[in-house]
């Protein structure tokens, strides 16, 4: 088995190009999901999203296992949903962002890339950064215009909703 998951993709988001075999209406083309290379069967499986919450998608369940290492090979690698600062400015129908700007990174279900501008809302009493629910969707080759940010996150109190995959 090792050496199988040596050949398959990292775990991670992707896009399909190809319905996943024997799973057609479940994993079409051109879909979110994420991958993972290994699971209690041995075997790679894809799950695909759930649900969103602040521009983040939940994955949840086993997911589908499948054999095809080709099938693999045709997922698109999508840079981790987070928070990311321009390299340059951005220009879109309907308005422009400068270089140094914080936006969030998201996608639609079909795997698009979708930025969410942080703003600072002057009728909040807390020192607080808003993303709205509303993005802009921009070009793939724009995602090489972003730089990660790491920011912290608060420990998830018992019983509460994090963000990511839950395989249970």
């Amino acid at each position: 088995m090792a050496q199988i998951k040596s050949l398959l993709p990292n775990c991670g988001l992707y896009r399909t190009t190809k319905p996943l075999p024997e799973n057609e209406a479940d994993v079409p083309a051109d879909v979110l999901v994420y991958f993972h290379n290994h699971s209690d069967s041995g075997l790679p499986v894809v799950i695909v999203p759930e649900h969103n919450i602040m521009n983040r998608w939940h994955f949840h369940g086993a997911g589908l296992p499948f054999r095809g290492l080709t099938w693999a090979d045709s997922l698109v690698r999508l840079p981790a949903e987070g928070f990311y600062m321009l390299r340059k400015d951005l220009t879109f129908e309907g308005g422009s962002w400068p270089k140094g700007t914080l936006v969030q990174l998201g996608y639609t279900k079909a795997g698009g890339p979708i930025l969410f501008i942080a703003q600072q809302r002057a009728e909040m009493a807390e020192n607080d950064l808003f993303f709205s629910d509303r993005g802009v969707g921009i070009r793939p080759e724009v995602l090489a215009n972003l730089e990660p940010l790491k920011i912290y996150e608060e420990p998830i109190a018992e019983g509460g909703h994090s963000t990511g995959t839950h395989t249970h």
